[in-house]
C-alpha cells in the first residue's frame, strides 16, 4: 500500500469523462464503504487516452507510466473505456493483457462500459429525474445496456433546444444517477463497483 491510504489512478477513453470519472469514483467509494475509511481514499485525476491508442501497447504503456510515476505510487489503476459494438468481456481482457506487457507489477483492472458510459446513466435514470431539465417522471429503459445511442436517448428527453453534451452533463449526472439501480440493471456498472471494492481491500 502506498503511504497509509489507498490511491486510485485511472486511464479513461472519453473526452470530458476525466472529471466525471473522478467524481464518480469518489461517490462510489463513499457509497460502497459507508465508514470513515472512505475519507482516506485518494482518487487522482484521470489520464485521457483515445480509444484507438488505448489498444496500442506503446501508447497504453506510456499512459500507465504517467499515472504510476507520481509519488506515492497508486495502489490500484483503473482503465475505463466504452465497448461500442465490441464484446465488453473480450475488450477488457485485451486491454488488461496489453497493460500486463509493460505494467504487470501494477494492480490494475480494465472495465468496459456496455455500450458506453452513458448507459449507466440510463440504468440509474430515476436519480436524474427533474435534474438539468430532464422530466420529473423520467424512468429507465428495461435493458439500458442494449440501447444503441444512450446519448441520443438522453437528448430526446431534454428540454426543446437542448441536447446532451458529455463535457457539460457528465460531471453533474455522475453525482445524481441512482447507483443501486444502475448496479442492478447494468452488469458492466456492477463490475466497476466490484472492482472498486476490491481496490479498497
Amino acid at each position: 500500500m502506498s503511504g497509509t491510504h489507498p490511491v486510485i489512478a485511472s486511464v479513461v477513453e472519453g473526452h470530458g469523462e476525466e472529471r466525471a470519472l473522478q467524481g464518480l469514483l469518489y461517490r462510489l467509494i463513499h457509497h460502497l464503504r459507508e465508514d470513515a475509511f472512505a475519507e482516506y481514499v485518494e482518487v487522482r485525476p484521470p489520464h485521457r487516452l483515445p480509444r484507438d491508442r488505448m489498444l496500442k501497447p506503446e501508447s497504453l504503456a506510456r499512459a500507465l507510466t504517467v499515472v504510476t510515476a507520481r509519488r506515492p505510487r497508486p495502489t490500484a489503476v483503473l482503465v475505463l473505456l466504452d465497448a461500442d459494438d465490441d464484446c465488453a468481456v473480450d475488450l477488457a481482457a485485451r486491454v488488461h493483457d496489453l497493460a500486463q506487457i509493460s505494467h504487470g507489477h501494477v494492480p490494475l483492472t480494465a472495465v468496459v462500459a456496455v455500450r458506453d458510459f452513458e448507459a449507466w446513466f440510463l440504468a440509474g435514470a430515476a436519480g436524474l429525474a427533474g435534474h438539468m431539465g430532464l422530466p420529473h417522471d423520467l424512468t429507465p429503459p428495461p435493458d439500458p445496456e442494449a440501447i444503441r445511442g444512450a446519448k441520443e436517448w438522453l437528448s430526446e428527453r431534454m428540454p426543446a433546444g437542448s441536447t446532451y453534451r458529455p463535457p457539460a452533463h457528465q460531471p453533474s449526472f455522475v453525482q445524481h444517477f441512482d447507483l443501486d439501480a444502475a448496479r442492478n440493471t447494468a452488469p458492466s456498472f456492477d463490475k466497476l463497483c466490484r472492482e472498486v471494492l476490491r481496490f479498497l481491500g
